[in-house]
């Protein structure tokens, strides 16, 4: 029988029982990677996984900031539409008030001031810490 073989024929067989090894040795765990070719495609991997985290971090952080922003422009919003109302109020209050043409007295300083007060608790930071001036009467007068 091995007389019928052909050259052909050897190199043939030879062919089938090193893919069968091949086959057998890669079954039991054996790796064969002259090149690296593995190793390169972990770091490729890695990096783009590094990558992805990172811009996903990035991405995060610009939808916490946008948020944060809009919350901060709502509030000042509000506080605008707040401000407003107190001093159209006020300034109708003021208008329609009785000694509206008299020199300050002592009641329309009063609603002056409870103005300047409700207009430094809707924006504290307006107000800051400015000194108050008397009013001559006792009463704090209204800021310039």
């Amino acid at each position: 029988m091995l007389r019928i073989l052909t050259p052909w024929g050897w190199a043939l067989g030879l062919v089938g029982v090193l893919g069968v090894s091949l086959i057998v040795l890669s079954g039991l765990g054996f790796r064969w990677d002259p090149f690296g070719l593995a190793r390169h495609r972990l770091q490729v991997a890695e990096a783009a996984a590094s990558l992805a985290r990172a811009e996903a971090a990035a991405r995060r952080l610009e939808v916490e900031g946008a948020e944060e922003q809009m919350q901060r422009l709502d509030r000042l919003h509000q506080q605008t539409i707040a401000v407003a109302r107190t001093t159209a109020r006020a300034a109708a209050e003021a208008r329609r008030a009785q000694d509206a043409e008299t020199p300050l007295e002592p009641g329309r300083m009063a609603r002056l001031a409870a103005h300047d007060r409700e207009l430094c608790r809707l924006a504290p930071a307006v107000c800051g810490a400015a000194p108050v001036d008397p009013a001559g009467i006792g009463d704090d007068a209204v800021r310039p």
